[in-house]
């Protein structure tokens, strides 16, 4: 099956990650280097490079919308059920953070351009270009509230200097106006390019530092609402037609949905002294699940589309 192909190819660059630090040859403080470089660089440049080149009046805004709804769906339900008195603030905010932000980008990236030789590599972009500009703000947005640190300036702040959002914007003005020059987007091609698997080695980097059983047990809960209900509700969207997606964009769509919580929650989680250990052991345990849930929902997939 070609998506465990995908999935033995990623847990070896983890694994490499893993022996890394096991060997000593890269220490803990290393995987803020390498995850500066993709976030500030790679990713910026991959996202630069992909979007540039879309041309934006065939950009299918279903394909944004089916994976977007099922995020935003959930947070307001959320929300509706603190406001009635159902969830606790802390409660609310952990679930919607589990939800909020996926490593589309980091963990979707390399997962999608090893998959099927990279085909759905390109839609992979676009949704996580898209999930990147809702769940950056999105994100920062539920620490603020649960922290009531900043509001008005700067929480845009914060926002508007993210480097992937940076990007995303400066591809859109340069698909928009046709401005391009060779040689940048030759060097952001080649930079970009290394960023599925440097971020996939910090993924087994960051998971030998911080596995703990107790970190994981803090965040079953939350962990488990984001691996069921994310596709649960990407298949219920699709099943209605809402998308209008062949068979093939909607096994992609169905497989996203299982991509596991981003890595720089935890950043955001130690920025703002809120829950480190939960929202540590959520993004953990998603990403280790996230093998298994992934080849189940590519086993599904098969047969429901």
């Amino acid at each position: 099956m070609e998506v465990l192909k995908s999935l033995f190819t990623i847990l070896i660059i983890v694994t490499l990650g893993i022996s890394s630090r096991k060997t000593k040859l890269f220490k803990k403080e290393h995987v803020k280097t390498l995850s500066s470089f993709v976030y500030y660089y790679g990713l910026p440049a991959l996202f630069f490079t992909q979007i540039s080149a879309l041309n934006l009046a065939s950009l299918d805004l279903h394909l944004i919308s089916v994976s977007a709804l099922p995020i935003i769906s959930i947070i307001i339900l959320l929300y509706l059920a603190k406001t009635i008195g159902w969830l606790s603030k802390d409660t609310f905010t952990l679930y919607s953070l589990s939800v909020a932000f996926g490593s589309h980008a980091f963990f979707g990236i390399a997962f999608f351009e090893t998959l099927y030789d990279g085909k759905w590599l390109p839609e992979a972009i676009i949704t996580a270009s898209a999930l990147g500009l809702i769940g950056i703000p999105l994100s920062i947005g539920l620490f603020e509230y649960a922290t009531q640190e900043e509001k008005g300036g700067g929480f845009l702040g914060k926002i508007v200097k993210n480097p992937l959002i940076i990007a995303i914007f400066l591809g859109l003005l340069s698909a928009k106006t046709g401005f391009q020059i060779d040689a940048l987007n030759s060097a952001l091609a080649t930079i970009g390019k290394s960023a599925g698997g440097i971020a996939i080695f910090s993924l087994g980097i960051f998971l030998y530092d911080n596995f703990s059983l107790e970190a994981a047990k803090s965040a079953v809960k939350q962990s488990l609402f984001r691996m069921l209900i994310l596709p649960l509700l990407t298949w219920l969207l699709l099943a209605l037609g809402l998308g209008n997606e062949s068979a093939e964009m909607s096994k992609f769509l169905f497989l996203q949905s299982g991509i596991p919580a981003a890595v720089s929650l935890v950043v955001f989680a130690e920025r703002y002294r809120y829950k480190l250990p939960q929202i540590t052991g959520m993004v953990l345990l998603t990403s280790i699940l996230s093998f298994i849930q992934l080849f189940s929902l590519a086993f599904f997939a098969e047969r429901i589309f």
